[in-house]
């Protein structure tokens, strides 16, 4: 139930917030949920960490985590800094943040450490970040207007 209710509030924010980008930014969602779902794939098929209190189950992965990191690659990149000087900064930042996250989750135990650490989870988040900001500039385009090209 905590993966439904992780992807109910990502999605209700989107709506909120940021349902005017929802079309400018729904490839970053698409390439969230592809590595997302890869790396996890991977990580858990190798029996690094699991995920506990699944509802509905795809492939040893909650529906509504998957479903969440969509929505979650939709924020991080309509508030990517236009600046490259900027963008790592923010990953880093971003990442702590969902490193902290996980912790809690973690310590509730949603989710279960098996050969894997907080650090390691940092530094997946990272690069899943970074490799999701990338594959996000192939296909979205980050016009100020029509005038200003």
């Amino acid at each position: 139930m905590p993966w439904i209710i992780f992807a109910a509030v990502i999605w209700l924010f989107i709506l909120f917030f940021l349902r005017s980008q929802l079309g400018k930014f729904w490839s970053a969602g698409i390439w969230a949920l592809i590595v997302g779902y890869c790396l996890n794939d991977i990580f858990v098929t190798n029996q690094f960490y699991s995920f506990q209190e699944i509802l509905y189950p795809f492939q040893g992965l909650p529906i509504g985590y998957l479903i969440g990191l969509a929505g979650v690659g939709i924020i991080i990149i309509n508030f990517l800094p236009e600046e490259k000087a900027w963008q790592l900064p923010y990953l880093i930042l971003l990442s702590f943040l969902f490193t902290g996250v996980e912790f809690l989750a973690v310590e509730q135990g949603y989710i279960l450490y098996l050969q894997w650490s907080l650090f390691y989870s940092f530094l997946y988040k990272l690069i899943a970040l970074i490799t999701i900001a990338w594959l996000s500039n192939l296909t979205v385009r980050r016009r100020k207007g029509y005038f200003f090209r």
